[in-house]
């Protein structure tokens, strides 16, 4: 049984899931099964627990990652349960064959009666996934005493220690221009240099003119980020970027923790996207809970008269779930700028579009809206930050354009929308990278090996793990003790 176990977050339930059709296997065949070992039951289950967001397919790319997962699972344990501490709307729909389970964070009774209720219903917990890093703080040391020979797996999404910093550099950058130029810091910019101090940015080293809050925030998130991966038996790694990271710093974190587990994708033939003269106009999708987003498409509104200016009958269309008051102001058609918001099916908003713009300046992990656009054929006009941990070899070999500043952006755009040989050239390269990075059956694969190796070594993988040790010693677990005063808190 595997449970995934995500911790506060700033996140609304989706209005609705896409519904997968899978079959529930009636029995688990060891012999047959990768995800095995000496230990698991032919009963074995898997739990995923969120205690304030269900998987959000139709809002973020970190939903349908998580809903890839479980449809996975479905396939190859007894039962697949999620749990979340956040009530079901009666409009979200269920994804099929997985129970579902509205439990409360920080109350050990809850918890306890779950994994009980589990256990004597769907067999023995065999591992547990922390969606995240807050996760594996909230709920890791409830599963270490009560499931003690479960899998304790942590997945990443991606590094936020890196992505909160890289927003602060991007803030500091802004500030600065604004101060030197007397000009509002809403008028906010793209230039080859906050780029290249963007990518260049090592939470674990860089050196901060100020120690404001926010700085304090990059450098603690990195300190729980790490010390969330030595607690865990395994660690999934969405980006090869951040992977490459996690590696070569002395975190002395024991290679066989690391997974690569990026998304999971069907493979794609080109011919059967729409062509190039079947579509029209721009378009730029990202949910708005993510700061990111909200900065790009800032970023599209101030820099979209220029590429309006020299292709005056092309649109603009922005998508994405939780547009704010600010986004929605943005909306003029006589500029071509639609704003749109949510939208409940994504082909229908990528199938007929061009080009997709993502000037990304500050984020991390792999860009779901990337993945998404490639899968429909269109391909990107983005920065190296759009572009990071999804390149083979050289940006000439990419599924569209890799810019650092305003004024590429905006020719990348015009020749890649109007020049038909070039769009055909870069669709086809966006095909290629999605088919080879991010394949479906090649990257499960991965994970059902990984978990399989995990459970038959698991006891003298710990007992190797030293660091790991050191942190489940009683003195450094302050994060379980911070969760039961706030339960005593709670209840008095």
């Amino acid at each position: 049984m595997i449970i995934l176990l995500s911790f506060f977050r700033d996140v609304v339930v989706a209005p609705a899931w896409r519904r997968r059709n899978n079959i529930l296997s009636s029995s688990l065949d060891i012999s047959k099964k990768r995800l095995s070992s000496s230990s698991t039951t032919e009963t074995s289950s898997i739990l995923f627990l969120s205690p304030t967001s269900w998987p959000e397919p139709n809002a973020t790319a970190a939903g349908i990652r998580t809903i890839s997962l479980l449809n996975h699972f479905v396939d190859r344990f007894e039962s697949v349960h999620f749990g979340c501490g956040a009530p079901m709307k009666e409009s979200t729909a269920r994804v099929t064959n997985v129970h579902w389970h509205h439990i409360k964070p920080n109350r050990t009774d809850e918890m306890t009666a779950l994994l009980q209720h589990i256990q004597s219903k769907h067999g023995p917990i065999s591992a547990v996934v922390f969606d995240r890093f807050y996760a594996e703080e909230a709920y890791s040391f409830r599963i270490h005493e009560q499931c003690p020979n479960a899998l304790r797996i942590l997945d990443m999404q991606d590094v936020h220690s890196l992505r909160i910093g890289r927003q602060q550099i991007v803030k500091e950058i802004d500030q600065r221009e604004a101060n030197e130029n007397n000009r509002n810091n809403n008028n906010i910019k793209m230039t080859a240099q906050l780029i290249d101090e963007v990518m260049k940015f090592d939470p674990s080293t860089h050196e901060w003119a100020e120690d404001l809050p926010q700085v304090k925030k990059a450098h603690s998130t990195l300190l729980r980020e790490l010390a969330s991966i030595h607690r865990s038996d395994l660690v999934l790694v969405c980006s090869s970027s951040e992977m490459k990271l996690i590696k070569q710093h002395s975190w002395n974190v024991a290679p066989w923790k690391l997974i690569p587990a990026s998304f999971f994708q069907k493979r794609v033939e080109q011919e059967t996207t729409s062509s190039y003269d079947e579509r029209c106009d721009f378009v730029s999708i990202g949910g708005f809970k993510h700061p990111p987003n909200v900065d790009s498409v800032r970023l599209l509104r101030r820099i979209w008269p220029r590429i309006r200016c020299r292709l005056p009958n092309a649109r603009l269309h922005v998508y994405g779930a939780y547009p704010t008051n600010e986004i929605l102001s943005m909306h003029d058609e006589e500029l071509g700028f639609y704003v749109h918001g949510h939208v409940e099916d994504i082909k229908e908003a990528l199938q007929r579009r061009r080009v997709l713009l993502a000037p990304l300046r500050f984020g991390a992990g792999i860009k779901g809206k990337i993945i998404d656009s490639w899968g429909y054929g269109l391909p990107v006009v983005t920065t190296p930050v759009g572009a990071e941990g999804m390149t083979i070899a050289s940006d000439d070999d990419w599924g569209g354009c890799v810019v650092s500043n305003e004024d590429e952006f905006v020719e990348a755009a015009v020749n890649l929308y109007s020049t038909k040989e070039l769009w055909e050239y870069r669709q086809k390269k966006g095909v290629e990278l999605l088919n080879s990075l991010f394949n479906k059956e090649q990257n499960l694969q991965l994970i059902d090996e990984a978990l399989s190796d995990a459970m038959i070594n698991l006891w003298q993988r710990r007992k190797k793990d030293m660091t790991g040790q050191l942190l489940w010693h009683q003195s450094n677990r302050s994060t379980e003790y911070f969760s039961k005063w706030i339960e005593l808190k709670e209840l008095k």
